[in-house]
């Protein structure tokens, strides 16, 4: 139903009052950056039947559109009410946005969260998409992707007629243009599918032994969205004096290949590239090689591309994604990898290189004045969840006497520390002779001859490895230490089951950890602000900082593991420039800072 009067509309909020303690509830954008700018159109509502067997009505209720009748954006706030209430739940699909962009609108949303696509995740991380409307045609109906399909036909032609893009990538975003009564059928059919899938989900979950699992990853995702809107602060004067550098470098560089060349040329153009280097690649290893060679061009080319790189992918995209707060709110994606570890985008700041006299780009975060960075991670969480699993006695006991397990491994095989290292870790992501060989330079055979060594010393790993296999060929599916499954096609490989065992054993621990930890710091004026990988940066307020820091150590170490799990931090008013915090007695010690000129 079309809400365009406040008679109907408050008969939808009456509907809302006495019905079950639920609704389903998807927005339509002016775009997906609500931090930039972009705003709701339109909100879509499900309400089920007092039984909640069945889906009831939908609703559409107009706010922005350019053309036709809208409610005055005012009414948006009759549904605060709802929203609020702690008592009742919120279905959606990636609610993380939808909560973005209501907050944006000062509503801010305290309903329990149930993600229809978190339960899709957590079913089959296989899924080729996760689409609302790919999902709705391959489990619910073959026609869910229709009305999708009509709809964008309409955008397209009306955004043609007023002379705006038609670009695919940015006409969903475009259907303000239409008149509500255009946009109600789509917008109503989502909630629809949405409500049906989370109905199907909650079955494949049940057979799953999973259902339990559900509200623990929605409440992960409600800790994700509370980071994402906190977002990670930038120095915007020191990012644009770093940028305006790079690009100076770049031309600096550019004139010396110049002069050696003898004449202008594209250094980004590859066929020119290759004509001066005279070589059919130009990629990084072959540049690597040649500048060994004492070609003379290949060391100033692979500068002046990290100067590129860092000043493209970095700088630049840092000042256009701040907000006018100089805050970034990166995407922290929960259903971006099989090992349910998070990804992130826009920016990636996971891909961040490591600190180099080109890549400063971690001392553009700073802590906000009266506050502190604070980063906390895991010593070898990996290999310390491979000795809980294998039972090693060699790994057990290193681990519970706080032993230096790279130089054991290293005295024990014969190796330098450096190879045991990675070697150690190389075992935990599942690679061969071959892999072993690439990743530390030796041949084949001696690689070959090295895991014989290591394999003797640590009997269980390869049991682990077998068994691990052996359950994931038989049953297609691996249980992790939480009872989350790491799901197998027919067609998967299961030979690596045992690094997908442990890689989402750690991701699990993230999870538990983040979630416990939001809810320790509530009230406390300090914010989780970023997950990458197994790292957690922190904003802690001056004079928190013991405090703080205990708890966050307390729970990032609470695991039922038969080692010691341990979390090491570090603190600065910089994410680029930390100092290790030490430990004496349970107690830690906050060193000496300096605030930089920031």
């Amino acid at each position: 139903m079309l809400i365009d009067n406040d008679e109907k509309y408050l008969a939808m909020l009456d509907r809302l009052r006495t019905g079950p303690p639920l609704m389903v509830y998807d927005l339509e954008t002016s775009g997906l950056d609500p931090f930039r700018g972009d705003r709701l159109i339109g909100v879509a509502i499900l309400i089920p039947d007092m039984s909640g067997e069945t889906p009831g009505e939908t609703f559409y209720i107009p706010f922005r559109h350019l053309a036709g009748t809208n409610l005055p954006i005012d009414r948006l706030y009759w549904l605060a009410p709802f929203l609020a209430d702690p008592q009742r739940s919120l279905v959606g699909f990636n609610l993380k946005f939808d909560v973005h962009s209501t907050e944006i609108e000062r509503i801010p949303v305290f309903n329990r969260h149930m993600d229809v696509m978190l339960a899709a995740h957590l079913a089959n991380e296989n899924e080729l998409s996760f689409a609302l409307k790919h999902l709705g045609t391959k489990y619910l109906e073959s026609s869910a992707a229709d009305a999708e399909s009509e709809l964008m036909q309409k955008i397209k032609k009306k955004v043609k007629e007023l002379g705006g893009s038609t670009a695919s990538a940015k006409l969903k975003g475009e259907m303000r243009v239409l008149p509500p009564e255009h946009v109600a059928p789509y917008a109503e059919q989502d909630v629809y599918l949405t409500w049906q899938l989370a109905r199907f989900y909650q079955e494949v979950l049940t057979k799953q032994g999973l259902l339990h699992l559900w509200p623990e990853v929605n409440a992960y995702s409600e800790t994700i969205t509370a980071m994402e809107r906190r977002g990670v602060l930038i120095d915007p004067e020191r990012c644009k004096r770093n940028l305006e550098y790079a690009k100076q470098r770049q031309e600096e560089l550019y004139g010396q290949m110049r002069q050696i060349v003898g004449k202008d040329f594209n250094p980004n153009s590859v066929p020119q590239l290759r004509e001066i280097l005279k070589q059919k690649k130009t990629d990084r290893d072959t540049l690597i090689k040649l500048a060994q060679l004492k070609n003379p061009i290949a060391p100033l080319l692979l500068e002046y591309r990290a100067w590129v790189k860092v000043a493209g992918t970095y700088y630049e995209e840092f000042l256009k994604l701040m907000d006018d707060s100089y805050r970034i709110h990166p995407n922290l994606n929960l259903i971006g990898t099989i090992s349910s570890r998070l990804s992130c985008s826009r920016p990636n700041l996971q891909a961040l290189p490591r600190g180099t006299d080109v890549y400063r780009v971690r001392d553009l975060v700073i802590a906000p004045p009266g506050y502190v960075l604070v980063s906390f991670d895991w010593n070898q969480a990996e290999l310390r969840l491979l000795a809980h699993y294998t039972k090693d006695e060699f790994l057990l006991d290193a681990y519970r006497h706080q032993k230096d397990i790279h130089q054991e491994t290293a005295d024990r095989i014969g190796i330098t520390r450096t190879q045991a290292k990675r070697t150690n870790f190389s075992i935990v992501y599942g690679v061969g002779k071959i892999g072993l060989a690439e990743e530390l330079g030796i041949s084949v055979p001696e690689a070959a001859q090295l895991l014989e060594r290591y394999h003797a010393m640590l009997p269980g790993i390869r049991k682990l490895y077998s068994t691990s296999e052996q359950i994931a060929t038989r049953n297609r599916q691996i249980p992790m230490w939480t009872g989350r499954l790491r799901h197998y096609r027919e067609e998967d490989p299961t030979h690596r089951a045992m690094s997908h065992l442990i890689q989402g054993g750690v991701a699990e621990m993230a999870r538990i950890a983040l979630t416990k930890l939001h809810r320790r710091l509530e009230g406390t004026r300090a914010y989780q602000i970023l997950q990458i990988h197994d790292e957690i940066l922190f904003e802690v307020p001056i004079g928190q900082e013991i405090e703080i820091v205990k708890a966050i150590k307390a729970i990032m170490e609470d695991y039922p593991f038969d080692v010691p799990i341990v979390a090491e931090g570090k603190i600065g008013y910089s994410w680029g420039n930390m100092k290790p915090i030490d430990f004496r007695d349970g107690e830690p010690v906050i060193p000496k800072l300096e605030r930089e000129n920031v």
